[in-house]
């Protein structure tokens, strides 16, 4: 079952979301990646094909049906979160970060410990200051100009994003150029044409409006994220990595761990960026949904 809607937060805003699965299972709220919609939460669905787990995905400011917010700081998502949340009279909640999502899960950890019952980072992206080695060459680039530049960043990369927004029958072949970039464990998952689509529709959906939002966190998430890692205490942490992924280096990986209290990691050397919540999603939830209403 799946139902969307748009929430109005407290300032005004719209905040795209939806509810995927059984809607009176086990809430977990997915934190999609950069680019990335409420969508994500979606194709994680289909895929598991869960009967008692309600997957939730929200759109960050400038995604998706979202409205854009003027610079947005990685501490300011977690008030959207929590409005969502007692929306929909969560009390606690599991959560999944995937990728870009990983720091914004963390704040939401950071600042309401008390309604986060587990989290888990999935391929997650780390410290800025790691910085970028061992990432494939289109990413690095990326990182490096919005990490030293990050206003010549944003105007190059709202050109570029534009573009593909405007051209949106253009993707498929855009994205498939990159994807040739990735280690052959993910494009062997690309094989699968559903999965294929998926993730496409989900970068579609992410730009339909504008692509601010895109803009705006590839600069956000290579400067300080202004949370002190090692205060996080939220009880039950995890964090899953692929040894392969050219996406988010696993050095970034291992320095967020080690900052976490308590965080309990899991390396898997043969795994890549898309391939690890592919191959292991099962798993993944069923660790995260232990600590269900703890």
């Amino acid at each position: 079952m799946h139902t969307e809607d748009i929430l109005i937060l407290p300032d005004g805003r719209r905040m795209g979301y939806g509810l995927y699965g059984n809607p009176l299972g086990t809430p977990i709220l997915d934190f999609h990646g950069i680019p990335g919609s409420r969508r994500e939460a979606a194709l994680i669905d289909s895929y598991l094909q869960r009967q008692d787990v309600c997957f939730i995905g929200f759109d960050r400011p400038g995604y998706g049906r979202s409205s854009p917010r003027r610079g947005t700081r990685v501490t300011d998502v977690p008030t959207d979160v929590i409005a969502l949340a007692d929306h929909l009279k969560l009390d606690r909640f599991l959560v999944l970060a995937y990728s870009g999502g990983a720091p914004f899960a963390l704040a939401v950890a950071a600042a309401y410990p008390d309604r986060v019952s587990a989290l888990g980072i999935v391929s997650g992206i780390g410290p800025a200051e790691v910085g970028a080695e061992d990432m494939h060459e289109g990413n690095r680039k990326k990182f490096n100009l919005a990490q030293r530049h990050p206003k010549v960043a944003k105007l190059v990369l709202s050109v570029v994003f534009n573009q593909m927004r405007r051209h949106a029958d253009r993707l498929p072949q855009q994205l498939a150029a990159t994807w040739q970039k990735l280690p052959a464990i993910d494009q062997e998952v690309l094989r699968d044409e559903t999965y294929k689509k998926g993730i496409i529709d989900i970068t579609l959906d992410a730009i339909q409006n504008t692509t601010r939002g895109w803009v705006e966190e590839e600069v956000l998430v290579t400067l300080p994220w202004q949370i002190k890692l090692n205060d996080i205490r939220c009880r039950n942490l995890y964090l899953w990595h692929g040894g392969q992924d050219r996406n988010v280096p696993l050095k970034m990986a291992q320095a967020t761990a080690a900052q976490l209290q308590g965080c309990k990691t899991f390396w898997i050397p043969e795994e890549g960026h898309l391939s690890l919540l592919y191959h292991h999603g099962a798993e993944i939830v069923s660790t995260l949904m232990r600590h269900a209403g703890q």
